[in-house]
């Protein structure tokens, strides 16, 4: 059987399609009474789970036209307009994402292993370990922008549980998603006996335990930095036992990503990346700073030059700016095919598309924040540096396996060159600053994440070392959102209540915002 990281995800689904579709009446089944749960397959459900965190309607309405923009990767084909900083109604959809696929089959898994025999259950140690890592990212990711969700409670009507779950505020979702990763990583290294493989089942590491091990302990320290306004003492605690773990990040073959073929992310659907501008603070930046990974995250314009769009929507407007707008292929585009490698360029592409979660560059950043600030562990230079080469090692690797067209590898020489620059290399008086804009850029296919950085460190701004544009409409300066906008479920609904003490409840912090809608304000971990 060929290794996942070689065939498509669209096949896989395919293949899963055609078992799922002899066994309709067990899937319809279990859903409707969930006591014949242990009809379906766990493996099958980890990896409905796993496919389902990369959403195509997020893709649409989350990233490309919002979290690209507000972050100042890309501009639309006219530039920005006046009110491009304001969510729109179809943000926030990791949301219903968790509850309707991510969630729903992952529990399912667990519960599923939960209700095995005794000595099954034991062989499916492993599997409900892993499930259990994804499950935390997950839950993490979704409060990370809405505060209180339900978790604890959640998903048990299926199983005969409470159909009124209630609302784990954001700090006690922290607490319990790292209790549970601990717990996780524990089970894998305790059960290596007669354990069911995953495979094929695992589009991110192939049912490789080592790795599930070093992306564990990664996550526990991911989730651990959004405490650094609240709890530096537990973030302390928590980084001191990640580290005295031997099991750690080392290269980017460890980097947790869904992988997949040219088919999943079809360039004519949700994912098309076509229209979309490239954003001149970054542009300038890697043009001036000689960045190897330019060319894989932007193509040139039509005069062979790399061109960004202002970010601005005032500075789009004004009239010499504006008539550039009006000329094709004046601006720099998108890479496409680094967004859906069957893009076509004359030809359909038949390369393999990627979606990072947490890559060893990410942990190296994370290490060297941490270093730098004095909060745990040393060298922050040493994690900095592998960090920006990771970084560029991994996008090398990503741009030939996407088959961009006439790709040039990128050289020891260019890293290297790239490392020397007044603005890139390590400067311990501006060390925050400059692993922060690192990450920013490695970030550029995990915008999700630049924006929870941005959050955090203030980084980038508009005099930080890449100079973000000052947001401008009609001469008033546009703020960025800083978390979901909410809105009360009807009155109907058996989750009202529980609702309405959570927003409470988030509502008691000043630092909130004017109420639940106010995606200005700041969930619990976002302190100022």
């Amino acid at each position: 059987m060929k290794n996942l990281k070689n065939i498509s995800i669209g096949l896989l689904l395919a293949g899963t399609m055609v078992t799922t579709s002899c066994n309709k009446d067990k899937f319809v089944a279990a859903n409707i009474a969930p006591t014949t749960l242990y009809e379906v397959n766990p493996q099958d459900q980890f990896l409905r789970g796993s496919i389902s965190i990369a959403n195509d309607f997020e893709y649409y309405y989350d990233v490309y036209r919002k979290l690209n923009y507000w972050l100042q990767y890309t501009t639309p084909s006219a530039g920005n307009g006046a009110n491009f900083n304001l969510p729109s109604a179809q943000f926030n959809y990791r949301y219903g994402n968790f509850y309707g696929n991510v969630g729903v089959a992952l529990m399912d898994a667990i519960e599923i292993i939960d209700k095995m025999p005794d000595e099954e259950k034991a062989s499916h140690a492993q599997i409900k370990a892993v499930s259990e890592i994804l499950l935390s990212y997950y839950v993490f990711y979704v409060s990370d922008i809405n505060g209180s969700i339900p978790f604890s409670e959640a998903f048990q009507a299926r199983y005969g549980g409470t159909i009124t779950p209630k609302y784990d505020s954001q700090q006690e979702i922290f607490t319990q998603t790292d209790n549970l990763i601990k717990g996780a990583v524990a089970s894998l290294k305790a059960n290596s006996a007669n354990q069911v493989a995953l495979g094929n089942n695992d589009p991110f590491f192939n049912g490789n335990v080592t790795n599930w091990i070093k992306a564990g302990n990664a996550l526990r320290l991911k989730i651990g930095m959004r405490l650094m306004k609240r709890d530096v003492a537990k973030l302390t605690a928590i980084a001191n036992e990640v580290f005295a773990d031997p099991d750690q990040m080392a290269s980017i073959s460890d980097s947790w990503m869904l992988k997949a073929g040219p088919s999943y992310a079809n360039a004519t659907g949700n994912w098309n990346p076509s229209g979309f501008l490239a954003g001149k603070p970054v542009v300038d930046f890697m043009n001036a700073k000689d960045d190897p990974r330019l060319r894989i995250f932007y193509r040139v314009n039509a005069d062979q030059e790399y061109v960004g769009s202002w970010t601005s929507p005032d500075d789009s407007k004004i009239p010499a700016n504006a008539a550039l707008y009006q000329e094709d292929s004046s601006f720099s585009e998108l890479q496409h095919r680094i967004f859906t490698p069957n893009h076509s360029y004359g030809t359909a592409g038949d390369g393999s598309a990627f979606f990072p979660v947490l890559t060893y560059a990410e942990y190296c950043f994370i290490r060297a924040d941490l270093a730098a600030r004095g909060i745990a562990g040393s060298d922050a230079e040493v994690w900095y540096k592998n960090g920006i080469m990771a970084s560029i090692d991994l996008y090398n690797q990503q741009a030939k396996l996407a088959k961009i067209p006439d790709y040039v590898e990128v050289t020891a020489s260019e890293k290297d060159a790239y490392y020397e620059e007044v603005g890139v290399k390590y400067d311990p008086a501006k060390a925050t600053e400059l692993i922060a804009v690192q990450a920013y850029l490695d970030f550029y296919r995990n915008p999700m994440e630049a924006w929870a950085w941005w959050k955090r460190t203030g980084f980038p701004n508009t005099t930080s070392v890449l100079a973000w544009s000052e947001l401008k409409s009609n001469g008033a300066t546009l703020p960025l959102p800083r978390r979901a906008s909410l809105s009360p479920l009807p009155t109907t609904s058996l989750l009202f209540e529980n609702q309405a003490a959570a927003f409470e409840q988030m509502g008691s912090d000043p630092e909130y915002g004017s109420g639940p809608g106010d995606a200005f304000g700041r969930v619990w971990w976002d302190k100022q």
